[in-house]
């Protein structure tokens, strides 16, 4: 069956705010990438793959986002030898059951923090040579590599949601990312998560209680900066140059609690409304290292 006539997409919203959803289902795209390599052997397979499978869902998933160019399955081509391996996951992948999780999450999610804006989610199949099963790339564009447990698929939706409004308030073209700009999206993330999945969320795993002055003093420089992917491997993701894991997110998370503590009453629009630099200067962070 060709693209053109594949139900690919699911389009939903929310009974409570109107606020637009859709689904997109990439990895039904993969069996004609397939079928098109055998028939056209000498052809090649990064331009079926272009043909086949991004084309057709380029302008929903990709286009106009600054990272597109990061997305590395739009550059990524399965080999052959792989070819049955994809078909037995698409296969196996349950698109109804799906849709149920990804609508519940975002209808929950939307419900304590409505945009104005639609977003989409756009699934391709597991694939563990890409950095992550789960990320933004930016306001309204959510990609995701079939590979998460169900109750993971929940939290993972409602913190990559946050994600995407965060971006909307505060990504523009001139913007760049820094250090401080970085632990703030990963901890107010996190701290959404909290909202919803008291029980279910990263944080119970993820946050580490302790201020150690020793780690801080190698983050602090990073905070004005640019954030290279030496901060974001070395200090967010941690494991390596003595880092805990998850240092970043854990950092993140408790900047955004120290901010909630100062102001208790205010709600999550106008807290992922605050800049990085009023959530840590206005919530005292930097109290706890001195």
């Amino acid at each position: 069956m060709k693209n053109e006539q594949q139900n690919i997409t699911y389009s939903f919203n929310n009974p409570n705010t109107g606020q637009e959803f859709t689904i997109i289902h990439a990895y039904l795209l993969y069996e004609n990438y397939f079928e098109a390599a055998k028939e056209k052997p000498d052809e090649s397979h990064y331009n079926l793959y272009q043909q086949e499978v991004i084309q057709p869902v380029y302008e929903a998933c990709f286009e106009d986002s600054d990272f597109a160019d990061s997305a590395t399955v739009l550059n990524w081509v399965p080999r052959e030898a792989d070819f049955e391996s994809f078909k037995t996951q698409v296969e196996s992948i349950n698109s109804d059951h799906l849709n149920e999780l990804f609508e519940e999450s975002l209808i929950k999610s939307s419900d304590i923090l409505p945009i104005d804006e639609k977003t989409t989610v756009c699934v391709f199949p597991e694939n563990n040579k890409l950095p992550s099963d789960m990320f933004t790339l930016e306001s309204g564009k959510i990609i995701v590599f079939h590979s998460r447990p169900d109750i993971r698929y929940k939290t993972g939706m409602f913190h990559e949601y946050h994600h995407s409004v965060w971006m909307g308030k505060h990504y523009n073209k001139n913007h760049f990312e820094t250090g401080l700009d970085r632990l703030i999206v990963e901890g107010g993330a996190m701290m959404f998560e909290t909202l919803v999945y008291p029980d279910l969320n990263h944080v119970h795993y993820y946050v580490d209680e302790t201020f150690n002055k020793e780690h801080w003093s190698k983050v602090e420089p990073y905070l004005e900066s640019v954030a290279t992917s030496e901060f974001i491997q070395d200090i967010m993701e941690g494991g390596s140059k003595g880092f805990p894991r998850n240092y970043g997110y854990s950092e993140g998370y408790k900047m955004i609690r120290s901010y909630l503590n100062v102001y208790p009453d205010m709600n999550v629009e106008e807290w992922t409304s605050k800049s990085p630099k009023e959530i840590f200067e206005e919530g005292n962070y930097i109290a706890n290292y001195q």
